[in-house]
């Protein structure tokens, strides 16, 4: 019963490894694609390892099978080998364009004319710390009282003076 068992087994699992394997290499291409695309283009690239992985060892668990039914580990083969092709571009994708992608669209991101590299770090004091080479944050200043009505704002500079004659 086990032997007919795993003969009807085999050609679902060694299938399976060769599906994993295309379906890898499409998730792979979606996730480069949909790179752009908050948290679609992570889900794509992160699951195309995942996929490759499922494939290689669904290939090698068929490869087993085969060979302990008496029977060809062809099918299984040609899973565990594209499988392992996928596998290595596949972490490539996850760690390019999903990485990207999964740090781009959870965070904060914005884009500056400058450059300005700046750290904090706090002392044993808790309080924070200028980084080397920077100066230290101002620290804020009391509102200023309001002004009357119809007064220029605080900010505004004074009008210029004509030149004369100097008493």
């Amino acid at each position: 019963m086990t032997g007919g068992l795993a003969r009807r087994n085999l050609p679902p699992v060694a299938f399976a490894s060769i599906a994993l394997a295309v379906l890898a290499f499409i998730s792979m291409g979606v996730g480069f694609l949909t790179t752009p695309l908050p948290m679609l283009g992570a889900l794509f690239s992160f699951a195309a390892p995942a996929l490759a992985l499922g494939g290689l060892i669904a290939g090698r668990v068929a490869t087993a099978r085969a060979k302990d039914a008496g029977q060809s580990t062809a099918t299984a083969s040609v899973g565990s080998l594209l499988s392992g092709l996928c596998l290595l571009p596949a972490l490539m994708t996850a760690m390019t364009c999903g990485l990207c992608n999964a740090m781009l669209s959870t965070g904060k991101f914005e884009t500056h004319r400058s450059v300005q590299w700046s750290t904090q770090s706090t002392g044993r004091s808790g309080a924070p710390q200028s980084a080397p080479g920077t100066q230290p944050e101002a620290p804020p200043t009391a509102p200023l009282p309001p002004s009357a009505p119809g007064a220029p704002p605080p900010a505004f500079p004074p009008p210029p003076i004509a030149p004369g004659p100097t008493p």
